[in-house]
């Protein structure tokens, strides 16, 4: 029998490398701007009215200053805004309802600005100080402020309503911490990194709604004295220092909210810490910081970065049930570009239950095999590398460093670095169990000339919860053209047993709202992001179904993270491929 598997496996490889020549070039750029008048760190930026501007921090000499330098992108200048009431360092700042305020440092006192006149008036005081550097997010007009020192335990959350003018104590955090950061995606506010005398790695996301923090993927480099912002719906976090390791970090890692991982970006052009980030467009502006770790040497750079120019698709994720024998999961991607791409392949099973998933896969297989079929890697359980093949020294240390660590030591990793070409990963059930797993391809390596792209994972699709579920990011600055496919039956012909023969299609966005469905890709069914007919389209795209039963869909998706699921026609079952292919 696994003979008869591996046959219509390498059909499926030579399938998939002939429909997936499509290549996007990743790009992203750090710039320098005009350098700020005076050399600042322990800044605090804010942006209001498409101007940053930098509030406080040391000057040269380590003093204190009250000074607010602003930056106008526009013109790449400079001027002087009026000076806070006090001078001040550590500090922090936000802007709500149009308004930009000054708090976390003094004795607590909160200041407003009002740019028409150029003046600073006092607002109520927080309950606690939160100075040297709390984290502070912004979320329906409310500051919500997070740590730093002047606190009870350095975990205090505070929530100031500047329509009130009240700040109100909530539930505090599980880490103590200051020099931290944070953002806030999809009404979340989240807090990264920091230090009491170590510097830490933990990630808290607190829910308003319920007045509950949960811990989150640790950032893979522990540090404190970082910038954070958010940008495409992930949380970017720059630079910082490690103070007993006297260490300046100029790392720049991401934190992507839905697949709860964390990925690299490239490294700032210089590295500092007693930072700060504001997002002005589809820029991230950081100006000044300190030059030398655990030292006060502020400097007057102005380092402007702008996240992934080119728009692709990224980190691949698809949950079906896992049977036997020729009714595996396979899911299917190509790396595409000039250098080798270093990834995580992930087989998740047990964790999954955590998320209401029943049924979950007890211990997931994983092998990885290239464009001929040939098996060039292989895991089961994470904690326990196979050397073989592509791999060649123990992964467990690189696993756990990576952000993607599995849940549960059952379950499989394997990471790689692949040269350009077609790849296959295989996910079964020790002994020939069955239960529903996940498969996942996550992007390690941020290179210019080499992404992931047009992914493919085929799987039995039953009922119920054991649809197949397909996940891709659209990663980038701009909405991304792609085409999602649901195939059934034309894999007979690549000698696939029991193909489903009738498959349908639904969109998902990273809410979870239906965007697009369809079912026959000869007959569009407008709703949703379809407003028009799309068969032409279909057929133009040169990525038409084989078989008239086979579902499609065309959508101009901008960045975010997407679902397709896949189910069969009156609760038939069968095996499917759910593929997404970038179109330009």
């Amino acid at each position: 029998m696994r003979r008869n598997c591996a046959a219509f496996l390498l059909g499926l490889f030579l399938w998939l490398m002939f429909v997936s020549t499509a290549w996007t070039q990743n790009g992203y750029t750090w710039q320098l701007g005009a350098q700020m008048p005076e050399g600042r760190q322990e800044l605090a930026t804010g942006a209001l009215n498409g101007k940053m501007y930098v509030l406080g921090g040391y000057e040269p000499g380590a003093n204190s200053t009250a000074t607010v330098q602003v930056y106008n992108p526009t013109t790449d200048t400079w001027t002087f805004a009026h000076d806070l009431p006090y001078p001040v360092n550590h500090n922090a700042a936000a802007v709500a309802g149009g308004k930009l305020y000054s708090f976390g440092a003094g004795a607590g006192e909160t200041f407003v600005y009002d740019p028409n006149s150029d003046s600073w008036s006092g607002r109520a005081s927080s309950h606690y100080v939160h100075s040297f550097t709390a984290a502070v997010g912004v979320i329906d007009d409310k500051i919500y402020v997070a740590g730093g020192t002047g606190t009870p335990s350095q975990r205090e959350l505070e929530v100031y309503d500047p329509v009130a003018n009240t700040w109100t104590i909530k539930a505090p955090m599980s880490v103590h911490r200051n020099h931290t950061a944070g953002g806030v995606i999809d009404g979340k506010f989240y807090v990264v990194g920091g230090r009491i005398m170590d510097s830490t790695n933990a990630l808290e996301m607190y829910d308003p709604q319920t007045n509950t923090w949960f811990t989150r993927a640790p950032m893979p480099t522990p540090r404190s004295g970082i910038a954070a912002a958010v940008v495409n719906n992930e949380l970017w976090v720059f630079g910082g220092e490690d103070v007993p390791e006297l260490a300046l970090h100029a790392e720049v890692e991401v934190y992507n909210p839905v697949s709860n991982s964390w990925r690299q970006e490239p490294d700032m052009t210089l590295a500092r810490h007693g930072i700060w980030a504001s997002v002005i467009g589809n820029k991230i502006y950081i100006p000044g910081g300190g030059a030398g770790a655990s030292a006060i040497s502020p400097t007057r750079t102005n380092q402007i970065f702008t996240p992934t120019q080119g728009t692709h698709l990224g980190n691949i994720s698809t949950r079906a049930f896992v049977q036997t024998e020729d009714n595996v999961m396979i899911g299917g991607f190509i790396v595409q570009g000039t250098t080798p791409k270093r990834v995580i392949i992930r087989a998740i099973g047990p964790e999954l239950s955590q998320y209401g998933v029943p049924n979950p896969l007890a211990d997931p297989t994983l092998e990885l095999h290239d464009g001929n079929g040939a098996l060039i890697a292989s895991n089961d359980n994470w904690q326990t590398t196979i050397i073989g093949g592509i791999i060649t020294h123990d992964q467990v240390q690189d696993i756990q460093n990576s952000g993607h660590v599995p849940g549960d030591p059952s379950e499989s990793a394997i990471i790689a670095n692949l040269p350009a070409g077609s790849y296959t990963a295989i996910v079964r059930g020790v002994s020939s169990t069955t239960g529903v797993a996940l498969v996942e391809v996550y992007d390690l390596s941020p290179d210019v000339d080499s992404i992931l792209g047009n992914i493919s994972t085929r799987s039995f699709v039953q009922t119920g919860d054991n649809v197949m579920i397909g996940g891709f990011i659209v990663q980038g600055t701009t909405p991304k053209n792609v085409i999602i496919r649901a195939i059934g039956p034309e894999l007979s012909q690549y000698g696939v047993p029991n193909p489903l023969a009738d498959p349908t299609l639904e969109l998902h966005d990273g809410n979870g709202a239906l965007i697009a469905s369809n079912d026959n890709w000869q007959t569009t069914i407008i709703g949703g992001i379809i407003t028009q007919d799309q068969v032409q389209d279909i057929q133009n795209s040169g990525r038409a179904p084989g078989d008239p039963s086979e579902s499609a869909i065309i959508a101009n998706l901008p960045p975010g993270n997407y679902t397709a699921i896949v189910r069969g026609v009156n609760n038939t079952t069968g095996v499917a491929l759910v593929e997404a292919y970038d179109l330009h």
